[in-house]
């Protein structure tokens, strides 16, 4: 484990909570409730009550975990997620966890607060599992895990792998929540969060003067941000090197690639990684002339000289910092 990753967290008292909308969590040292309830509609009829609640604890990869139990009370509208990543500015949510009115038992979907063509928000769900109706019991404990790794996204119950997908488009860091609708309570145990550093994989070609890009300049800026950086040749293994690029592409949060000279190798990593909508990064040396696939991006370029050096840190800088924020 990284050294600028925080401790493993023995229960969620460490959390700060902001009920955004729903009443308030009840905690203890090891548990966390959602009272549940109902709320009138204009109409006068009910409906389950909703809670979401955002925490103080930025994310954009590692593992959530706890053990939920939904107290009494089923119905279609029972839900329990956790929310992996919010925007604050339109109230759109990625959830992973027990979805409501589905026929899956768990799922990924994202909620759209904003839709195209003047649509009402709405879910989107993109993978499901189960079968809600004969696996969703009250009073059962459902151990569940999500882990996030760049574009993959697991979610694990009993420790058993139960979705495995590549995230569809960029999701940026983001603070850890929880949604919960039900008339009943809900009870998390043991909820913790373990985030990991996030991670550049570079794409370049092996040979001067790029090494030294990747070694005086790009290593140094994400190792000041917080950065984990890794390159294919300290990444491969035994096995196929395609096998190696593309898992490193799919579990890193964004790439960082020199395309200075006309490479094959560096211009299919690139592709793969447009293909998964993975964040770029683009640097080149001044005079590069762009081949015509990629000369719409926005590209950073340098001078290989000291004072190109530093210009070239200070631009970098701004870009990883400005993908780590990004929302989707």
């Amino acid at each position: 484990m990284s050294k600028n990753i925080p401790k493993k967290q023995s229960a969620q008292s460490h959390y700060k909570w902001s009920a955004i909308a729903g009443p308030p969590l009840r905690q203890t040292a090891t548990r966390m409730t959602y009272p549940g309830g109902t709320v009138k509609r204009d109409d006068g009829s009910e409906q389950p009550n909703m809670g979401l609640y955002m925490s103080d604890q930025l994310f954009s990869g590692g593992d959530i975990s706890a053990s939920l139990r939904f107290h009494k009370t089923i119905s279609p509208a029972t839900c329990c997620d956790f929310v992996i990543w919010f925007d604050p500015a339109t109230n759109s949510t990625l959830d992973v966890g027990v979805p409501n009115f589905s026929f899956d038992l768990f799922a990924f979907r994202e909620f759209r607060s904003e839709v195209a063509g003047g649509q009402k928000a709405q879910w989107f769900p993109f993978a499901g599992v189960g079968n809600r109706d004969q696996g969703l019991l009250a009073d059962v404990d459902y151990p569940l895990r999500v882990r996030r790794s760049g574009s993959k996204l697991q979610l694990f119950h009993n420790d058993v792998l139960v979705l495995d997908r590549t995230l569809p488009k960029t999701y940026g860091r983001s603070q850890v929540g929880l949604l919960c609708i039900g008339e009943g309570e809900i009870i998390l145990d043991g909820f913790v969060i373990k985030p990991e550093r996030p991670k550049a994989f570079v794409i370049m070609q092996f040979s001067t003067p790029f090494n030294e890009v990747y070694m005086e300049v790009i290593k140094e800026v994400c190792n000041e941000l917080e950065v984990d950086v890794i390159r294919l040749d300290e990444a491969a293994g035994p096995g196929l090197i395609i096998s190696d690029i593309t898992r490193e592409i799919v579990q890193c949060t964004f790439v960082i690639a020199d395309i200075t000279p006309v490479n094959a190798n560096v211009f299919y990593e690139v592709g793969y990684a447009h293909g998964l909508n993975k964040p770029a990064i683009l640097i080149a040396e001044k005079g590069t002339i762009l081949p015509f696939d990629v000369s719409p991006f926005r590209t950073l370029f340098y001078e290989n000289s000291i004072a190109g050096k530093s210009s070239l840190e200070v631009g970098l800088k701004k870009y990883i910092n400005a993908v780590l924020n990004e929302g989707s």
